[in-house]
């Protein structure tokens, strides 16, 4: 094991005090159950954007850099019998650095949908886990995959010219041809990052339970309080999903109500947006720490290497929105992430009458939910309606003056000003016209 620094055997004691950082209780409850070394735990350390797990089983890292399935015939036994319950997904496994992202990946499409960012701290993957004794399977193995650092994330302005891209394979010998959706995006900074040029420090560490904790958590009853902590912590994060079907029905009557007859495709966006202001999904917003992508090297390559010089390299991630206390987040017509995409309309519209029509649902979902004597006046979605408000932007000038200049988003929003320290970016200024931003909506509180 000691062969590769990058997935090592360890127990309790040597990982105690690090996880007592992140979660007290669960460390105080494990400490009182004398866990003794007879309990393997796994660390392991991947790289930016290293598939820790596929629709088809989990990887474990390499020394290298590279990643392995655990299925593979030459991992070693002792590891397989540790860790193989959880080769149709993932074993149970707690983040201690960066974040890790669960999403669909919809190829044909072109893009990602993200799922769940999971923080330090964050045990994982706790509905399959708890699952194990139900005859009938609701969780597909066969959509959800999982990276090390944010997969949906892209830069902000078009670094889609190939002379320059040029730049980067001279620089940092990358093989990826020049990205021509921001789907693509993703495949250049993972390049970049791991180029030995560079020789990046970014790491996402987790770790994994071996299946005798399991055992112990179905079978002895001296465990129940860390299986009971444990349920209670997957219980609270998939609330919304346990209630989804009260808010479909609260969207539904609201359309009744208003004989509101709307694109289904716009229809699906509306809800989403009330998820993502609900924080159950995440939306986008720009980098600023290191957690999710090494985002201050890869904006140094894209204004030094690339030449990105006109525009401000801001880079999008996923994040999960707080009504209460976060900065607006945003979503996009021209990227969606809708977790329902009914076809659009045959009829063709631009991305301005969408957005108007968008607009129009919103508002009067909004007052709906906003009313103390409707339907969910007691939830978490009255709360937000009261509290949040959706913009829209664009690039082109809206006649009807109901879509405002993506101009303004920089204006309203500090962080697409952001560059690290260290280098001049004088020149450069807001991708107004970045295809994300024409057509655009941000999700912030009412101030």
């Amino acid at each position: 094991m000691t062969e590769n620094p990058s997935f090592v055997k360890m127990y309790w004691p040597d990982i105690r005090e690090k996880i007592a950082q992140l979660d007290a209780t669960f460390t105080k409850i494990v400490d009182d159950l004398g866990v003794d070394k007879s309990f393997p735990i796994y660390l392991a350390s991947y790289p930016y954007g290293a598939l820790i797990a596929d629709t088809q089983s989990p990887f474990i890292p390499c020394d290298n850099g590279t990643v392995k399935r655990l299925t593979a015939p030459e991992v070693d036994k002792s590891i397989t019998e540790d860790l193989g319950y959880g080769k149709d997904g993932l074993p149970m496994g707690m983040v201690l650095n960066k974040q890790l992202e669960y999403f669909i990946d919809l190829k044909g499409l072109g893009v990602t949908i993200p799922w769940l960012i999971y923080e330090p701290g964050s045990f994982f993957p706790l509905s399959s886990i708890f699952n194990q004794k139900n005859k009938r399977n609701y969780a597909s193995n066969s959509v959800l995959m999982t990276t090390a650092g944010a997969r949906s994330t892209f830069m902000l302005p078009n670094i889609g010219c190939s002379t320059n891209h040029i730049n980067l394979k001279r620089d940092f010998n990358v093989k990826t041809t020049t990205p021509k959706t921001l789907y693509d995006h993703w495949y250049v900074f993972k390049e970049i990052v791991n180029s030995p040029i560079l020789a990046s420090d970014w790491r996402c560490e987790v770790i994994y339970f071996a299946e005798k904790w399991l055992k112990k958590l179905y079978t002895d009853t001296s465990w129940l309080a860390l299986k009971s902590y444990l349920q209670e912590l997957a219980w609270s994060r998939f609330e919304y999903d346990r209630n989804r079907v009260y808010y479909d029905i609260a969207f539904s009557v609201i359309q009744q109500k208003r004989n509101l007859k709307p694109n289904p495709y716009l229809a699906d966006t509306a809800r989403h947006l009330f998820s993502i202001a609900l924080g159950c999904v995440p939306g986008y917003a720009p980098a600023l720490g290191e957690e999710a992508i090494p985002v201050s090297i890869l904006q140094k390559v894209f204004v030094e290497s690339y030449n990105l010089k006109k525009y401000i390299p801001t880079i999008m991630q996923p994040v999960n929105y707080n009504f209460e206390s976060n900065p607006p987040v945003y979503y996009s017509l021209q990227h969606p992430s809708t977790h329902m995409f009914s076809p659009k309309s045959r009829k063709i519209s631009s991305t301005l009458s969408e957005m108007r029509e968008l607009d129009h649902i919103t508002n009067i979902f909004s007052e709906e939910l906003a009313n103390d004597n409707a339907i969910c006046a007691d939830t978490i979605l009255n709360q937000v309606s009261k509290a949040i408000k959706f913009n829209y932007f664009h690039n082109e000038k809206d006649r009807l003056n109901v879509i405002k200049p993506s101009c303004e988003i920089v204006k309203l929003d500090d962080r697409f000003n952001y560059v690290p320290s260290g280098y001049s970016t004088n020149e450069s200024t807001f991708s107004a016209d970045a295809r994300f931003v024409r057509g655009c909506v941000s999700i912030s509180k009412i101030n």
